[in-house]
């Protein structure tokens, strides 16, 4: 049995967002969290398969996956994709039946460990928004602990979205339009960036790689950046 967690990347930061991956294996490094990977054998979550009606698809999906993750002895999931913590911790359990492990966001594993990053991060002077992404707000309920780790970053003044929390808009890119309506997808992104975010915000935080994807894409040549808030972290670390 690992002691180990086990880190969910996603398809999206396997294959796209690789950077949201590489920071936060480098934040568990750097805190001294004990994890592994699955490798190239991780697969996907069945998140898609779901969102669009495919349920005996997504429920084959979904058991090989308790399978493979229960049997390699893991007791505890960690993942920074909102669409596989939701599908995992809140789906599996109703297509799949019982799951033998526990399954959390990124930022509900690290609020937890708030001691071990206090003091951790040099002081980044800058005006940013954080964006509630679906699956980890109105259908998680997560919506502080991002928050709380953004302010543990010296210097951050964290803004508010106009619409933010339960009532926060979608950046456009889910339930598979991304990938059937492109340029609509982009079209809700530069919306959104151009009519939620308050003036004089330099700084996107997203909590998820669809929603990173799309706003970096959308906004591209803009006067704002958009970063992950692995990314961020990692980026204000200390040293």
């Amino acid at each position: 049995m690992p002691d180990s967690i086990l880190y969910w990347k996603g398809c999206m930061s396997r294959l796209r967002t690789k950077s949201i991956s590489d920071s936060t294996m480098e934040l568990f490094r750097r805190m001294g969290v004990e994890f592994k990977t699955l490798g190239e054998s991780e697969g996907c979550c069945g998140s898609v398969l779901l969102r669009t009606g495919q349920i005996e698809a997504a429920k084959k999906v979904a058991e090989s996956t308790i399978d493979r993750i229960s049997s390699a002895g893991f007791k505890e999931v960690v993942t920074a994709c909102p669409g596989c913590f939701r599908t995992m911790a809140s789906e599996y359990p109703i297509i799949a039946g019982q799951v033998p492990f526990r399954v959390r966001h990124i930022s509900q594993f690290l609020i937890e460990r708030r001691s071990s990053l206090e003091g951790k991060f040099r002081r980044t002077d800058v005006k940013a928004c954080y964006h509630d992404p679906c699956h980890l707000g109105r259908h998680m309920g997560v919506y502080e602990e991002p928050r709380d780790l953004i302010r543990m970053v010296p210097g951050v003044e964290l803004a508010e979205m106009r619409d933010n929390r339960s009532k926060a808009l979608c950046c456009g890119s889910g339930g598979g339009v991304r990938s059937a309506y492109p340029e609509l997808s982009r079209e809700v992104a530069r919306s959104v960036a151009g009519g939620q975010v308050p003036d004089g915000v330099k700084l996107l935080i997203t909590a998820c790689p669809f929603c990173n994807y799309n706003f970096k894409d959308a906004c591209s040549g803009q006067q704002i950046r958009v970063v992950d808030l692995p990314e961020l972290l990692l980026s204000a670390w200390r040293g």
